[in-house]
């Protein structure tokens, strides 16, 4: 089997191994990262070998490895010789590298080839050279002892995306077919393959009625006529089944053509034409065959879920830059199916957290994370290990908290606090509690809670608090502490101009606030029984931070900076959402930290 495999400055591979599991991997990740590349290399690597083997006895290698030619190579998906090398390289150096390490009846032989573009001549020929001519001696030796020779020891099949057959295909000897099976081909010589033994034949109907559920027979008519080949599925001519039957068949009838000592199959994509329960079912075929390995290429989220842990191959830049592809570790699966796996450190920091916390957006991961750091450094003490981790947004909820919790669920402690911290948003205020039991239903873990913001959202919460809202004030304009009273009655005076604006239908603040009630109301389940007005009617000067969207805010902030400079010579820009929680951070101390923010913090550090 293939224990390792080694490709250097080939296409979009700078370099990178990938360790396999010895039966079954499943190669995940985004779109143009390489993932085809490796089957390709796979692929290159075998004009490679089969090239070197001596034909006269077929145990033995070439002393010196044999040049291929480029026309072989159309399966790359290149144009030109110099599209095989890593554009990245290119002008430094022109070499391919691809080496398989594999494993057979106890031994390892790395094998690996340097595969070099002539520069003297475009789009003819590749020069190849032996990494370690020693290492083909070796394994040449090894099967010398086997039943088999060098050219069946190792079986390459390929099955595409595309599943289709030729409309006529002719009768061709079993070397023709091997060789169309080595090129990713394998679909061009179906019928051959199946009509190979009554044997063969029987074992290929086995496999898929296993995995189609359905009973299935291939009949060949017409055997006279030794051109083209007529082959019948059931009554009917094989070219009239589908896309998915003839994928399946295209998998097993590679597999047993030939006799060998190992199969590597290729299959790019398998959920192109199967339905899910029927992907199912193939890969339990497939791990019924002894001495083969696979390796799947999927996007499909569906498909991974039945796939532990320890077959999964995730590529992405971080591990394309790192050069090592491996299997990946115990819950980062789910991550990957949630599409959640941002840093690949996140794992390590989730494993040891006490608490994971769930917040709103990027905003809120960032303001919390630096109050905690103040924190710990005002009052000189150990905090508990925290997680924070953003929701991107507060749409489908619920939706979403099932989604994390199930992802981390695999990762974390079983004792370790879920934590949600939400933004109000347009939720009446009697409304949270009974919000927050249902959403709580939706976390997996046992130890969970949900904590609402004191106001709209994050920023909002300034407003919460006069006083503190008017030291912060004070210290941004730089006024001295006689000046509090005034700045202070400045500041409930607008609270209450906007207590009454936001009730004002044709009021730029009523209107701003509707507008993403509106939007929420079209989104959030929780809202459909709800008004505007059933918002507003909790509202009083008060409260008037839980009608602060970012736009309000900004409005309140700027008419507080036109009372202020009324007021008072300054000179200082006016605040708004993002510098007053940049200003608060940058100052804040035991002293004047907001009492809410005060809550939050106690929650999630005890």
């Amino acid at each position: 089997m293939l224990d390792k495999i080694r490709i250097k400055n080939f296409k979009s591979i700078k370099e990178i191994v990938i360790d396999c599991n010895d039966r079954f991997n499943v190669i995940i990740g985004q779109n143009n990262i390489g993932k085809t590349s490796v089957f390709e290399a796979i692929h290159l690597w075998k004009i490679c070998y089969d090239a070197c083997i001596q034909k006269s006895d077929k145990k033995s290698f070439y002393a010196t490895s044999k040049n291929i030619l480029f026309s072989d190579n159309e399966y790359l998906r290149v144009f030109e010789d110099k599209d095989l090398v890593n554009n990245d390289l290119y002008k430094d150096c022109k070499d391919i590298e691809i080496e398989l390490i594999i494993k057979y009846n106890g031994n390892t032989c790395a094998l690996g080839f340097q595969i070099t573009k002539v520069l003297t001549l475009d789009n003819a020929y590749l020069q190849t050279s032996y990494i370690n001519r020693d290492e083909f001696n070796r394994f040449s030796n090894i099967v010398k002892l086997s039943e088999f020779n060098l050219t069946n020891i190792l079986i390459i099949c390929e099955s595409r995306p595309i599943a289709n057959i030729v409309a006529k295909e002719p009768y061709m000897y079993k070397s023709q077919v091997i060789d169309k099976i080595s090129r990713g081909k394998g679909y061009e010589v179906l019928r051959n393959k199946i009509v190979k033994s009554t044997q063969v034949k029987e074992l290929i109907e086995m496999h898929i009625t296993n995995v189609l559920g359905s009973s299935y027979s291939f009949s060949e008519i017409d055997k006279d006529n030794k051109t083209y080949i007529r082959l019948l599925v059931n009554g009917t001519n094989i070219l009239s089944q589908g896309s998915g039957f003839l994928q399946i068949a295209e998998i097993f009838s590679s597999l047993e053509y030939t006799q060998a000592g190992i199969y590597i199959l290729l299959i790019d994509e398998p959920d192109s034409h199967l339905h899910m329960s029927l992907q199912k079912e193939l890969i339990k075929e497939l791990r019924s065959i002894d001495n083969s390995q696979t390796f799947v290429i999927t996007h499909n989220d569906k498909f991974i879920s039945y796939i532990p842990e320890q077959e999964i191959l995730f590529i992405n830049a971080a591990k394309k830059e790192s050069g090592i592809i491996s299997p990946i570790e115990q819950g980062y699966k789910y991550l990957i199916l949630e599409n959640l796996i941002g840093d690949v450190d996140k794992v390590d920091r989730l494993r040891v957290a006490n608490k994971i916390v769930l917040c709103e957006g990027q905003t809120d991961v960032a303001f919390f994370n630096q109050l905690l750091e103040k924190y710990k450094e005002i009052n000189d003490v150990q905090l508990p290990s925290i997680f924070i981790e953003k929701l991107d947004g507060i749409d489908a909820l619920n939706d979403k908290l099932v989604s994390y919790s199930r992802a981390y669920n695999e990762i974390v402690q079983e004792d370790a606090e879920w934590i949600v911290i939400r933004d109000s948003d347009c939720l009446p205020i009697s409304k949270q509690k009974k919000s927050s039991k249902k959403s709580k239903t939706y976390i997996t873990a046992t130890n969970k809670q949900i904590v609402f913001q004191a106001g709209y959202g994050i920023e909002s919460t300034f407003i919460h608090e006069v006083d503190k809202l008017t030291d912060l004030i004070l210290a941004y304009y730089e006024l001295d502490n006689a000046k509090y009273e005034i700045v202070k009655a400045i500041i409930q005076e607008l609270k209450n101009e906007y207590a009454t604006k936001v009730r004002d239908c044709l009021d730029t603040v009523h209107i701003e606030l509707e507008r993403h009630f509106n939007r929420q109301f079209k989104v959030r389940d929780e809202y459909k029984h709800l008004s505007l007005h059933d918002m507003l009617a909790e509202i009083n000067s008060d409260n008037i931070e839980y009608i602060m969207t970012k736009p309000i805010l900004n409005m309140f902030l700027s008419s507080l900076h036109d009372r202020i400079i009324a007021n008072y010579e300054v000179q200082t820009d006016k605040l708004d959402n993002d510098t007053i929680i940049a200003f608060y951070l940058s100052r804040v101390s035991t002293e004047n930290i907001y009492d809410c923010h005060q809550d939050i913090l106690n929650t999630l550090i005890n």
